[in-house]
């Protein structure tokens, strides 16, 4: 298995520490992982990125220039991401479900339909971390969606890495109560 995962959104999201997660779940489930990230100008509020490559054999290659899943947490995201109007080919899109809203990403969506789109998941990730009473919640809770969706993920092994996690041992409810009902998001599908 050779897997690549962006997401994307500002810094203060849980962007990189969604990806630190992730890439220890695989890492438990036995494969060859790396997890980079990139900030903006400012730590909090600035353009964020984390991606994670995972593999069964070892892994050479740091750069990808598509990833297999993108998540898309804000506006800024989606322009950095999809900036040349269409959404290159990959196999998911994971999308807050408020920017489905804005004709920018109205318009790219329909361009690429043409084109062989991805499949698409809106996940209304901002309104699960209002509930929870801040927006670091919204990375973990995209993170409930993947694991859903993707078989790979285990969502067990995800919940453990969680409780073991002594950067959220103030927070681990929470971030559980986040991962659950990002799950639940796209259940349906």
């Amino acid at each position: 298995m050779q897997l690549t995962i962006r997401l994307a959104g500002y810094g203060g999201y849980g962007v990189v520490t969604a990806a630190r997660l992730l890439a220890l779940t695989f890492t438990l489930q036995e494969y060859h992982v790396v997890q980079t990230e990139s900030h903006g100008a400012a730590a909090r509020g600035g353009a964020c990125t984390a991606d994670v490559i995972v593999s069964s054999s070892p892994i050479y290659e740091l750069n990808f220039t598509q990833p297999d899943i993108l998540v898309v947490l804000s506006l800024s995201a989606f322009q950095k991401c999809c900036g040349a109007g269409l959404i290159p080919s990959r196999k998911q899109l994971f999308i807050e479900s408020s920017l489905l809203d804005t004709q920018e990403v109205k318009g790219v969506l329909d361009r690429t339909r043409q084109t062989g789109m991805p499949q698409v998941y809106p996940l209304a990730v901002r309104q699960i971390a209002g509930a929870l009473g801040h927006v670091r919640y919204i990375g973990v809770a995209s993170l409930g969606a993947l694991a859903a969706i993707n078989k790979e993920i285990s969502l067990a092994t995800l919940k453990a890495v969680i409780k073991g996690d002594a950067k959220l041992e103030r927070s681990i409810h929470q971030n559980l109560e986040a991962l659950d009902r990002g799950a639940r998001l796209v259940d349906s599908h």
